[in-house]
């Protein structure tokens, strides 16, 4: 280890166990990289702590979400970390909703001939559906008639064809084309 500082186990210990302070402090007061902490925490077998057992209950912002987010960009994952993510995602089970960032609701129902290979459906397709009482035909979509993707009210969804739904679109997008001009 050349002629670097180590620093003392039972520091270590108190800092990171006992006062449950995160890395990038006990690095600040000790004036050494987070690298260097991590290292000695793995090098001591002092047990680290899961993000969610920091957290507590606590909400990430949207910084820390981007920090998060930058610092595992490129990195390969395992088959094994991939199915976790996977699962963990499924949480909730049969009928569980999440929102994409596109903004439509999916649902998870693995048994619909349609749902996607992690499970998913979106629930303007499940919505129509059972007003319909079959599943929708290749050529039939749905189509949101206040625009706002995440309201699957019945009241709000239409039954198209999809070239009826271009050709709405299209149309909408001539007519906003036209009018900025």
């Amino acid at each position: 280890m050349g002629n670097c500082t180590i620093p003392d186990k039972e520091v270590l210990i108190r800092k990171y166990i006992d006062e449950e302070k995160p890395m990038h402090k006990i690095a600040e007061e000790l004036h050494m990289s987070v690298g260097k902490i991590h290292k000695f925490i793995k090098l001591y077998e002092i047990p680290t702590r899961k993000t969610k057992d920091v957290l507590k209950g606590r909400h990430l912002t949207q910084e820390q979400c981007m920090r998060i987010s930058a610092v595992n960009k490129g990195k390969k994952l395992s088959e094994e970390t991939k199915a976790k993510i996977s699962a963990s995602h499924k949480v909730g089970g049969i009928g569980s909703k999440k929102k994409r960032s596109d903004g439509y609701i999916c649902v998870y129902f693995p048994d619909h001939p349609c749902s996607t290979k992690d499970g998913y459906i979106m629930e303007h397709v499940l919505v129509m559906e059972s007003l319909i009482g079959r599943h929708l035909t290749k050529d039939e979509c749905v189509h949101h008639k206040n625009r706002i993707k995440s309201d699957n009210r019945k009241e709000n969804l239409q039954l198209m064809t999809k070239s009826e739904h271009m050709s709405l679109h299209s149309k909408e997008r001539w007519e906003a084309f036209r009018n900025a001009q």
